[in-house]
C-alpha cells in the first residue's frame, strides 16, 4: 500500500508541477479556450490536460517497471496514451463524431487480446462480450468527455469517479486496478487546483477522453463491471440526455448556458444535459452547480462501495 501511496504522491506532484509549464505553452502556441460562463467570456489556455496524462503516466510507467505489471496493465498504458493524443489531434483538425467513434473503437480492439474473462456476475457471455469491450470502450470516453462545460466539472466528477473505482478495486484485492484508478485520481486532483472556478485552464480532450481510456480497462480488467456501471450512472444519463433531446451533437451546434446576473440559466430550446436538469429546477451560480453535480457522482459511487462491501 506504501508504495502505491508514494506512486499516487509522484502523479500528484508531476501534474502539479507541469500543469503551469503547460499552461504557459499553451499560451504561446495559442491553444485557447473562451470561458462562456464569464463575464466578458475571457480565452484561457487549453491543452492543460497534457499536465494530467503526463502524471498519471509517468507514475504508472515507474510502478511497471519497479513492480512487474501484467499485460493488462501495460496495455492499459498504451490505451491511455493513444487516446490522449487522440484528443490533441482532435483540437487541431476537429474530427468529426463519426470519426471521433471509429478511432475510439479502433483503439478499444488493442484490450481484446488480453481479456480472460469474458463473464460478467457469474453469467458467460462470451463473444459478446468480446464484442462490447471496444465498443464501451468508445462509450466511456466519449461519456467522460460529453460530461463537461463548467470550471471544474469534468476534473472533478472524474476524480470522484476515479476514486470510487480504486476503492471498490482495493475491496475486491485488484491491485493493478486499484493503482491505474488512484493514480488517475492524484492526477486529476492536482489538476483540479488549476481548474476549479474560476478556472485558470482547460483540460481539453487530451484529459477527457483520456479518463475514460484509463477507467473502463480497470473495470473490465478488475471484472469490477457492475460497481463500474453504477460509478458510470452520471456519465451514462448525461449523455442520454443529450442525446434524446438533440441527437448527435458538436461543440458548434450546441447552444451555450446562459449567464444573467451571475447566474446560469439553461437556454430556450437547448439540449438537456445532467447540468441542465437541476438549472431547470433553478437558476444557480455556477460552483453550486458544478457541485451538484459532484454529489450526484458521489452517490453513485457510495453505492458501488455499498455493493462491494456486500
Amino acid at each position: 500500500m506504501l508504495k502505491v501511496l508514494s506512486l499516487a504522491v509522484l502523479s500528484f506532484a508531476v501534474t502539479f508541477l507541469a500543469t503551469p509549464r503547460v499552461m504557459r505553452w499553451s499560451l504561446r502556441h495559442g491553444f485557447l479556450g473562451v470561458d462562456l460562463h464569464k463575464a466578458g467570456q475571457p480565452r484561457i489556455p487549453e491543452q492543460g490536460g497534457i499536465a494530467v496524462v503526463a502524471g498519471f503516466l509517468s507514475a504508472a510507467l515507474l510502478y511497471a517497471l519497479l513492480f512487474h505489471a501484467s499485460p493488462h496493465f501495460y496495455v492499459t498504458l498504451l490505451a491511455v496514451l493513444l487516446v490522449a493524443a487522440l484528443g490533441y489531434y482532435d483540437r487541431i483538425r476537429r474530427l468529426s463524431a463519426r470519426e471521433k467513434v471509429f478511432y475510439l473503437t479502433a483503439i478499444g480492439v488493442v484490450l481484446l487480446p488480453f481479456v480472460e474473462d469474458t463473464s460478467i456476475a457469474g453469467m458467460e457471455l462470451g463473444f459478446l462480450y468480446l464484442i462490447a469491450v471496444p465498443l464501451a470502450f468508445m462509450c466511456a470516453c466519449n461519456f467522460t468527455n460529453m460530461l463537461a462545460g463548467f470550471n471544474g466539472l469534468e476534473i472533478g466528477t472524474g476524480a470522484i469517479a476515479s476514486l470510487g473505482v480504486a476503492i471498490v478495486a482495493l475491496l475486491h484485492s485488484q491491485e493493478e486496478s486499484f493503482v491505474i484508478s488512484l493514480l488517475l485520481f492524484a492526477s486529476l486532483i492536482a489538476f483540479l487546483h488549476y481548474n476549479r472556478y474560476p478556472a485558470r485552464v482547460f483540460p481539453g480532450d487530451v484529459a477527457t477522453l483520456a479518463i475514460g481510456a484509463a477507467l473502463l480497462p480497470a473495470i473490465i480488467f478488475g471484472k469490477l463491471e457492475i460497481e463500474g456501471m453504477i460509478i458510470f450512472l452520471p456519465y451514462v444519463a448525461d449523455a442520454a440526455l443529450k442525446f434524446l433531446s438533440a441527437g448527435v451533437m458538436t461543440r458548434e451546434s450546441q447552444q451555450p448556458t446562459l449567464l444573467r446576473q451571475g447566474l446560469l440559466y439553461p437556454p430556450e430550446g437547448g439540449n438537456l444535459s445532467l447540468a441542465r436538469l437541476f438549472l431547470r429546477l433553478k437558476p444557480m451560480r455556477e460552483p453550486q452547480l458544478v457541485a451538484l453535480v459532484w454529489a450526484v457522482e458521489l452517490a453513485c459511487v457510495a453505492a458501488a462501495i455499498a455493493l462491494a462491501l456486500r
